[in-house]
This record gives structure tokens, sequence and C-alpha cells, in this order.
């Protein structure tokens, strides 16, 4: 009898915190982990990148210097809380990557990108100009991981706050009211040195 009040102990305490971890994490909205080729993605090939789905993972590479190239998955939202995996497989460290929330057309979007040399910025893309929120230019940070290793990128966009985690650290905060609600979406970006290429892995987004 003791046994059997303390297993249930037990699982109502692990119940508790399972649902703690829920209502923290917020409700799921869209989820994908690119174990599907027919998903929403899409695939592309073109002289300056090549996108598209490769053994359950996602893939951008760019080929052409200073070119940002993007994926997205055709959805619509306003308040965001995105999550992804991300890690560079081959290229230059001077090239970027993350996550895109509020895309409402090719040249308007919000841009959360962090470098395999341990950089990271908020970019606001309007009318094809690109412009940092975080600074003047990228800035170094200890959470992101570098060397090919993978780093969970996390891009919240709740109202006019923009913020920026990186493994479960926040290293950046902005705010911004150019774009309210779009799309969501991967994107990469080659540096000066030329071709980059990056798999990305178990995308989510949630309600903030």
């Amino acid at each position: 009898m003791r046994i059997n009040r303390l297993l249930l102990a037990l699982f109502l305490l692990l119940a508790l915190l399972s649902g703690c971890r829920r209502a923290e994490e917020g409700t799921l909205l869209f989820r994908d982990r690119f174990g599907n080729e027919n998903g929403g993605w899409g695939s592309e090939s073109q002289s300056t990148f090549d996108r598209g789905y490769q053994r359950g993972e996602y893939f951008i590479e760019v080929y052409e210097p200073d070119w940002l190239a993007w994926a997205r998955p055709h959805e619509r939202f306003t308040d965001v809380d995105i999550e992804v995996e991300a890690h560079q497989v081959a290229g230059s460290p001077d090239g970027h990557f993350g996550a895109l929330c509020r895309f409402r057309a090719p040249d308007d979007f919000y841009y959360f990108a962090v470098s395999d040399d341990g950089y990271y910025a908020i970019m606001r893309v309007e009318n094809g100009e690109a412009e940092v929120l975080t600074g003047d230019g990228m800035l170094p940070s200890a959470a992101i991981q570098t060397g090919g290793a993978v780093n969970v990128i996390r891009a919240v966009c709740m109202r006019e706050q923009l913020t920026l985690y990186v493994n479960d650290e926040q290293v950046a905060s902005v705010t911004d009211d150019a774009f309210q609600r779009g799309d969501v979406g991967l994107g990469v970006g080659a540096g000066p040195a030329g071709a980059i290429r990056v798999h990305f892995d178990n995308f989510t987004v949630a309600a903030p």
C-alpha cells in the first residue's frame, strides 16, 4: 500500500511538472522534422543557391558571396516562438544562418542570425535592404557553439519585442514595429568569402 501511494505521488508530480513545461512552452502552432520530402518547404536549385530535403533534415546552400537565401512553409502567424536546430556543414565561417519571422514578401521580414564563428544579429529586411537592429554589425556571444556544432536557435516575435536565444541563453532583445504578422522560415547567408551550406532539423512554432 505504501509503495502504491509513493508511485501515485510520483506520477502526480511528474504530471504537474509536465503541465508546467507545456504552459511555459506555449501552444504548439506548427512543427516539421523534415522527414517528409513532400512538405511545404519545397526544393529549388538556382545558380546562386540550392535548397531542399536530405536524410531527415532541410538544407540551404548558398554559392554567391553576400547572398541570402531562405525557405518557408507558407503559413501565416502574428506572435510566434520559433525554435530550430541548425549546424553549418560546409563553407566559410563568415556566413550566417537562422530563423525568419513575419515574412510578408521576399523583401520584408525579420531575420535572427548566428554564425559558425560565434556571432549573432537580429536584422530587419525591408524593401530588400537589411538593417542590423542589435548594433553595428554582428556581435560575439559565448552561447554560440562553433566549428560545425549544432546550435538551438530560438526566435521570439512578441508584439514589438524581438528576442534571440541560442542554446537556451538569451543573447539579444530589441523592439521594432515595422512588421506585425507573416510567415516563418529559415535563412542562410554567405559572407564575402562565398559558399556556405547549413542543415536544419526539428523546427517548431509555438504561441509565446
